[in-house]
């Protein structure tokens, strides 16, 4: 296992795979955002470009804002009981460990652990499983890190590709306003857009095209929005998903929106699920490393962004998750 931050020390290494793979599967994580699916994407026009066959399969559905990007109808959303699609080499994307993609890596373990893996990724809770590596946890988003990588390959990022890797960069950074960014990320987006990235379709998809569904489901879950001190947490349970038709994606909505109060340190939203767990999304100001707290319960992420699944319904998650969370902020202050 070799594990690179820099591109250009990686590029040869990641290059030798896939000239060696006749089928590449590429992969990223449950539940996928705006730069899995910008990275997923991008590794596939790439692989297009170097004449290799590859299959870009989605542990669940994508969120709405991403249907439209070049080439995401050819990605496959994995289905209970699925055959594993044949490959010799795969390529995982924007995930700290295999067993963050979910539903695949449950039901076809043993097969995954018999392939070999290069990784791309900037979560710091990636400890380098693959057999090459490319992880720098300073990079904003794993599309941000993808670009520098496609340049010292020798890539040509067209215009398709250039509107991939810009939807990640501007969902993870929430167009720039994250700790994370910093001038490599404004660097790469302005490159992209001279490259014909659709700056402006992203925009509109991400920030102007929130169905009423997901809007009503804001209302209920920030009405029920509690405070102790500096941290915030709110429920969204089965039942108001039901009430409101609103897809699994309104809730990462409800988590910017609580982002926005003043005085809030770090915040939890706990979303029941359908099979009795819950998942918890944490979001923290600089300083307060909420990925630390994450991988208690084998989740991970980024230090200011981060989740886990607890084996247990959200009110006995609360009582599990919410004085940690509260012991971790007054460590801080």
């Amino acid at each position: 296992m070799t594990i690179y931050t820099d591109p250009t020390q990686a590029a040869p290494a990641l290059l030798a795979q896939i000239e060696q793979a006749s089928r590449i599967l590429i992969l990223t994580h449950i539940n996928p955002d705006g730069d899995a699916i910008g990275s997923l994407l991008g590794v596939w026009h790439m692989l297009n470009q170097l004449g290799r066959t590859s299959l870009p399969l989605a542990s669940s559905p994508l969120p709405g804002y991403a249907t439209w990007l070049p080439g995401a109808g050819h990605i496959q959303v994995y289905r209970q009981g699925m055959a594993l699609p044949e490959a010799d080499l795969i390529i995982m994307v924007d995930t700290a460990a295999l067993s963050r993609i979910g539903r695949i890596y449950d039901e076809h373990t043993q097969a995954l652990a018999n392939l070999p893996i290069a990784i791309v990724d900037h979560h710091v809770t990636n400890d380098g499983a693959g057999l090459v590596n490319l992880i720098d946890p300073h990079a904003a988003s794993t599309c941000e890190l993808l670009y520098r990588l496609f340049q010292a390959m020798g890539i040509r990022v067209d215009a398709d590709m250039a509107t991939c890797l810009l939807m990640g960069i501007t969902t993870d950074t929430q167009s720039f306003q994250t700790s994370a960014t910093t001038a490599s990320s404004l660097r790469v987006a302005a490159d992209l857009l001279d490259l014909g990235a659709e700056q402006r379709r992203i925009v509109r998809e991400v920030y102007y095209a929130l169905p009423a569904s997901s809007a009503e489901l804001i209302g209920l879950a920030l009405a029920d929005m509690h405070n102790e001190g500096p941290i915030a947490w709110t429920r969204v349970t089965l039942a108001m998903m039901r009430e409101t038709g609103a897809e699994d994606e309104a809730v990462d909505e409800v988590v910017r929106m609580m982002q926005r109060v003043v005085a809030v340190h770090a915040l939890v939203v706990f979303k029941e699920r359908q099979d009795g767990t819950t998942k918890i999304s944490l979001r923290s100001i600089p300083s307060i490393n909420v990925a630390q707290l994450a991988t208690r319960w084998g989740g991970g992420g980024h230090a200011q962004a981060a989740g886990a699944t607890l084996a247990m319904p959200p009110e006995q998650a609360e009582r599990e998750v919410l004085p940690h969370l509260l012991a971790l902020v007054e460590a801080r202050d």
